[in-house]
Formats: C-alpha cells, sequence, structure tokens
C-alpha cells in the first residue's frame, strides 16, 4: 500500500516536471515583445506573431483577439464572420494576421496568445491613417452674390489625423485656416475662384474650388463727354459699361436707338473688354449737320439700369438745322459767305464773297460769338431781278 502511494506521486511529480518543460520550451520559442504597426486605410495591414510550435503538444494552439475582444481565430481556421480577415504563414513558426481594405475602426490592440501555463501573448497596436477627404455636401461651388452680401463657404473635411484646411484665392493663400470662410460685405472685386486645401500627411492634399460671382447693376462711363469733328469726315464716340449679369447696351440720339446694320452710314460696335466691363461704339461716316448734337449711351440688367451724355459738336464749334431749299430752283449749287466783325474802335468792317451769282433767301445762317463772325449760306439759280436786294441785306448784315 505504501508502495502504491509513492509510485503515484513520482508519477504526478515527472507529469507536472514534463509540463513545466514543455511550457519553458514553449514560452522560450514565443516572440511576446509588444509592436506597433501602421498602415492607410483601403490598404492591407499584417500583425504579426511568431512561435514554433512543431515540438510542442499538439494541443497547444495560437489564438488572435480582435480590440473589441471577439475571437478572431484558433490556429489557421478564422473564427470571426470577417471576410477580410485570415492567417497568412510566409514561415513555419509565422501565424500572422492580415487584415484587407483596412477600415479607420480597425485600428486598437489586437492580441495573438497562447494556450501556455501561464498563458503567453503578444500585444499588436494597429495603427490606421485616414487620407483626406472633402465631403461633397459641402454647400454649393458656384454661388452668385449681390455687392453687399456675405459670401459663406464651408469646407467638411475629414481624415485621421484631422487634416488642416487652409484658403486661397486666385491660388494665392488668404491666411485664414479652418472649415469656414466668411467675406462680409461682398464687392465685385472679390470675385473669383477660392480654393480649399485639406492636408494632413497622409497622401497628397486635396481641394475644393468655389466660384463666387459679384452681381451689380451698370454704371456707364462716357471718356470724352464732348468730341469735335468736321463735316463729312468720320468720328467715333464710345463709352464703357461696367455691369453684373452683363447689360443689355445702346447708343441713343433722341428717340432713336442705334443698331447694328452694315448697310447703314451709323453703325454701333460692342467688345468685352474684361469679365465685367463692356465697351461701346458709335461709328459715324460722312458726317452731316444732322449729326452732331446729344447722345446718351444707356445700359440696363435685372439689377438696375444707368445712361450717360456726350455732346458732338462741329469743330467750328457751331451748328444749326437746315431748312429745306426752296423748290423753284434748277441746278441748285451752295455758296457760303462768311462775315467777321470786330468792335474794337477803328477796326475795319468787312465781308468776303465766294461766289458773285447768288440768289434767293438765305437756307442757314449760323453765329459764332466766340469769334464774332457769322456764315450764311444760300443755294443760287439763274440770275434774276432780286440779286440788289441780296447785296444790299449782305450790308446790313455785315454793318450791324
Amino acid at each position: 500500500m505504501q508502495m502504491t502511494v509513492l509510485t503515484f506521486h513520482l508519477i504526478v511529480s515527472i507529469s507536472l516536471a514534463a509540463d513545466y518543460a514543455t511550457s519553458k520550451d514553449d514560452i522560450r520559442t514565443f516572440d511576446g515583445s509588444a509592436e506597433n504597426i501602421s498602415a492607410i486605410a483601403g490598404t492591407t495591414a499584417i500583425l504579426p506573431c511568431s512561435v514554433d510550435l512543431s515540438n510542442s503538444d499538439p494541443s497547444k494552439e495560437i489564438t488572435w483577439m480582435s480590440p473589441k475582444h471577439i475571437l478572431i481565430s484558433i490556429g489557421e481556421k478564422r473564427i470571426i464572420d470577417d471576410t477580410r480577415m485570415s492567417i497568412i504563414r510566409p514561415r513555419i513558426p509565422d501565424w500572422n494576421l492580415q487584415i484587407r481594405e483596412l477600415e479607420f475602426y480597425d485600428r486598437g490592440m489586437y492580441i495573438c496568445s497562447l494556450n501556455t501555463k501561464p498563458m503567453s501573448k503578444k500585444n499588436v497596436y494597429l495603427e490606421v491613417y485616414v487620407k483626406p477627404t472633402i465631403s461633397h455636401e459641402t454647400n454649393n461651388v458656384k454661388r452668385n452674390l449681390k455687392e453687399g452680401e456675405t459670401a459663406n463657404l464651408t469646407c467638411n473635411a475629414t481624415g485621421y489625423p484631422e487634416p488642416t484646411i487652409t484658403w486661397y484665392r486666385e491660388k494665392e493663400a488668404i491666411g485664414r485656416q479652418g472649415p469656414y470662410l466668411l467675406v462680409h460685405n461682398i464687392t465685385r472685386y472679390c470675385s473669383g475662384t477660392y480654393t480649399c486645401h485639406a492636408f494632413n500627411g497622409v497622401g497628397p492634399a486635396v481641394s475644393r474650388v468655389f466660384s463666387i460671382n459679384v452681381h451689380f447693376q451698370p454704371e456707364v462711363q462716357v471718356l470724352n463727354r464732348e468730341q469735335k469733328q468736321d463735316l463729312r469726315k468720320e468720328t467715333i464716340i464710345q463709352c464703357e459699361i461696367s455691369a453684373s449679369p452683363q447689360a443689355i447696351v445702346n447708343w441713343r440720339k433722341g428717340d432713336h436707338i442705334f443698331t447694328a446694320n452694315s448697310y447703314q452710314r451709323i453703325t454701333p460696335e460692342i467688345y468685352e473688354k474684361n469679365i465685367y466691363v463692356t465697351v461701346l461704339r458709335l461709328r459715324i461716316q460722312n458726317l452731316t449737320w444732322s449729326d452732331f448734337g446729344e447722345y446718351i449711351c444707356e445700359a440696363s440688367n435685372r439689377l438696375g439700369k444707368d445712361q450717360e451724355m456726350m455732346q458732338l459738336i462741329p469743330i467750328d464749334g457751331v451748328y444749326g438745322t437746315p431748312e429745306p431749299p426752296p423748290k423753284n430752283i434748277s441746278h441748285p449749287k451752295t455758296v457760303v459767305f462768311n462775315f467777321s466783325t470786330a468792335f474794337n474802335d477803328g477796326a475795319k468792317k468787312s465781308y468776303h464773297r465766294q461766289k458773285a451769282r447768288v440768289l434767293q433767301t438765305p437756307t442757314r445762317i449760323m453765329h459764332d460769338t466766340r469769334r464774332n463772325a457769322a456764315s450764311v449760306e444760300w443755294q443760287n439759280s439763274k440770275y434774276n431781278h432780286q440779286q440788289p436786294y441780296l447785296f444790299l441785306f449782305l450790308w446790313c448784315l455785315v454793318n450791324v
């Protein structure tokens, strides 16, 4: 009986010693050093775990546990219902956990363990970085505003680490950082493209471009309020119109609006100077007396209208309204008499006649007070008995 008890204790001691020796061997071959693994979302991460079980008890197995304490695998068999995860063994001692198509929420502490006594385990921390992206829900990238309103631009960027957002206008840094950009009391000079750049060091920066158009009512500017030219010459009058949206523009004289027509002597010409400014010209060929006078450049859009006036005058500074010629004149020819008077004491009064045979009542009388001069225009016909009265009229006119 005593011999039997001794034999039992000896067997148990040998068994415990064998288990302890096996555990020590397993521990020696198990790499339990903690590791940190970094990867970018969308790529594949491999979490290492190495232990040689070729000479170990077949009951010893490697297991992987997720950061949420969910059993991922036992040995080479996947337990978790996630097909992205699998055990890969490029070498016999390797029991690596592979995770494909990484997501941000895969980050955390993973545990590789071996069921020894005490348990052997290895901590592997997985860090998942996310490239910056800008939400498609960001407010409208094309904005139309009136002068004086406030522009509110939002750039919702996500990523890990959190992206830094920088704003640019026409490729020049504004010096503003953050997801919001406010432009108060906006003017036409604030129009253009605004860009937000999001960068967090993971991959290239991403950006979104906003386009701002500032609308305002037309503003008309006449370059020359008084323009001179000779009869039968050509002249061009011009104005510039600033407006947004583009205005309807035209030149007007009295109630007559000039329209483009290649068969007319007077034609408007239009071209764009820049995004906001339109240049409107009026080309007048072979000037007549009726072409002189007041011209109005006018413009209008849905926000309002504006106009400016200018004067077209002959170089000598005078112009009159012609009367219709007499009906009973054959072969009419225009003859102009120029008179000059001087009011200084002792000055001579003189007149100059350009043509000798002149009849009929004057068709135009013009007086220029600046030069103390007068011009009289007739249309002549055949000689008749009224000629003596004509020269009497001229004498009276000069000696007034």
